[in-house]
């Protein structure tokens, strides 16, 4: 059997070297609990969309079957990289204008309305920043009005308030110079820089004022069709996504579909799978505009779509229907099919160890959908894209719990 997989991975800045080993290390843990044997070869990286695109195989032996499956990971860290090279006042300007028209948009109303745990995360990088600004300038404040009233108290000396201003210049470039050093040791724990610098990303995307990452949609629209095309009638495709690569997924689906509106019927099957899905994030800037369109567009498809989500997971906003959400531009009389629905099951596909390690490290968990399943009958992503059965077939099963 053969099949051809694409990746849509989400607002991640790690080049594939750093998030490849979990695919590798949860690869062969899947082999060993289900005493098979396979391999996956070695990943070709720097490719267009973006010399950031790459690709690898992996093949898998079962009882009557043999598996071949050819991974393309979609490439857009070279579009999101400029978010991390803005100055810090930039930066800030950014953010508060994007929390401000998430907020105008009544995207956080209606994110702790439909899921009130990701509803909370929706506000932390709003609440992180918020502290982080009051860090940085209240200390000084506070400094300033001290010595002041110090120098007011000994009478109006030109040399003295010279001397308090310098102090207060000095004292509060270490400060901030500390506070950024501080909370750049906390970033790879907390995160926050990532967060903002998302939001960022997606109110440009929301309103169309994103060309580059617009751009970049039409190009992986376009391979994507390209390598349909070259594949086998009877090689399967798949389209998986994950966090915010769920969002762009949907573009990436719209664009394909503009061009090749019977891909879900192709004799080989085409499956589309969104994992920890980010659309509470993005649909949070409104609900009309090119995202509802491309959401309606693949709502009114024919394509097997499967929603993938894990209550525990707090970045997920898997317990919203996307389609009664977001699919604004379809009309009363036309049908609106909601995607395949179901949870992971975090605490059942895993051991009690490992779950209690991850339990509150929300970040780590939302990569649960990687970690290979020690149960029959939940998903598995490599069995999903190594195993015998055609993906549809098997994520229906894993919806009623049969494997």
């Amino acid at each position: 059997m053969k099949r051809l997989v694409f990746y849509c991975p989400g607002y991640d800045l790690r080049p594939l070297r750093s998030s490849l080993p979990l695919i590798e290390r949860e690869f062969e843990a899947f082999l060993e609990i289900r005493k098979l044997a396979g391999r996956l070869e070695a990943p070709v990286d720097g490719l267009d969309p973006g010399r950031s695109t790459a690709t690898w195989e992996g093949r898998v032996s079962w009882p009557g079957a043999k598996v071949h499956t050819r991974f393309v990971q979609l490439g857009w860290r070279d579009v999101i990289k400029p978010d991390f090279e803005r100055s810090w006042p930039r930066m800030a300007a950014d953010a508060i204008s994007s929390f401000w028209h998430y907020a105008k948009a009544g995207g956080y109303r209606a994110a702790v309305k439909s899921n009130w745990a990701h509803g909370l995360f929706c506000l932390y990088p709003e609440i992180g920043f918020a502290l982080c600004l009051a860090l940085g300038i209240v200390p000084p404040l506070l400094l300033a009005a001290f010595l002041f009233d110090l120098d007011g108290d000994a009478g109006p000396q030109v040399s003295s308030q010279l001397l308090a201003l310098a102090v207060i210049i000095g004292v509060s470039t270490l400060w901030i110079a500390g506070l950024h050093r501080f909370f750049s040791w906390l970033e790879p724990r907390i995160y926050l820089r990532y967060l903002i610098n998302s939001w960022h990303f997606m109110a440009r995307l929301a309103r169309n004022e994103h060309a580059q990452m617009l751009d970049r949609i039409e190009e992986f629209a376009e391979l994507i069709v390209a390598m349909e095309e070259e594949a086998g009638q009877d090689e399967e495709l798949v389209f998986v996504s994950h966090s915010c690569g769920t969002f762009v997924a949907i573009y990436v689906l719209a664009g394909v579909l503009r061009r090749r509106p019977e891909i879900g019927q192709r004799p080989g099957g085409f499956a589309f799978v969104t994992l920890g899905p980010a659309f509470e994030c993005l649909g949070g800037f409104g609900s009309k505009g090119s995202f509802s369109e491309a959401m309606s567009k693949v709502a009114l498809s024919d394509v097997d779509w499967t929603d993938v989500y894990a209550p525990h997971d707090l970045v997920c906003g898997g317990r919203t229907a996307p389609v009664a959400r977001y699919a604004t531009a379809i009309t009363e009389a036309d049908m609106r099919r909601e995607p395949r629905r179901f949870s992971v099951r975090v605490p059942d596909r895993m051991t009690k160890e490992l779950f209690r390690h991850l339990r509150y490290r929300f970040f780590e968990l939302h990569f649960c959908y990687f970690l290979s399943s020690i149960r029959p009958g939940l998903f598995d992503f490599y069995r999903l894209t190594l195993g015998p059965k055609r993906a549809s077939a098997q994520l229906e099963a894993w919806s009623r719990g049969e494997d």
